[in-house]
């Protein structure tokens, strides 16, 4: 499952949103309390979800987006070389995964999709 959808317009749906270079979590309604229900009906159904934070691919965000908003380059390697984008991303991951760090309806985590 997807737990990353990151936008730079704050409209419908999103985990993260990006003005300019800054991004910001979205923990509520229309954010991170959506995938409290994934998290939850998967876990009713004792499935167990392997949760990808980002995308290798610029569908939904995706690395491209914290490269091109930080770095403002479309190289899209940066987003393992570049020190700002690289905090950036941890900081998405260590509130993300705290978040759900006693989850047992999540099996693993997966840095980035499909790499």
């Amino acid at each position: 499952v997807w737990g990353f959808n990151e936008v730079t317009s704050a409209n419908g749906n999103y985990y993260q949103s990006w003005s300019g270079s800054t991004p910001t979590i979205n923990t509520g309604a229309s954010g991170l309390q959506n995938f409290d229900n994934v998290v939850a009906a998967a876990k009713a159904h004792g499935i167990r979800l392997i949760v990808a934070l980002t995308n290798n691919w610029s569908d939904y965000g995706g690395m491209d987006v914290y490269v091109k908003q930080i770095a403002g380059s479309a190289n899209h390697d940066l987003f393992y070389t570049n020190a700002q984008v690289i905090t950036a991303f941890k900081n998405y991951v260590k509130t993300f995964v705290t978040r759900y760090v006693n989850e047992p309806g999540i099996m693993a985590w997966e840095f980035p999709n499909e790499p």
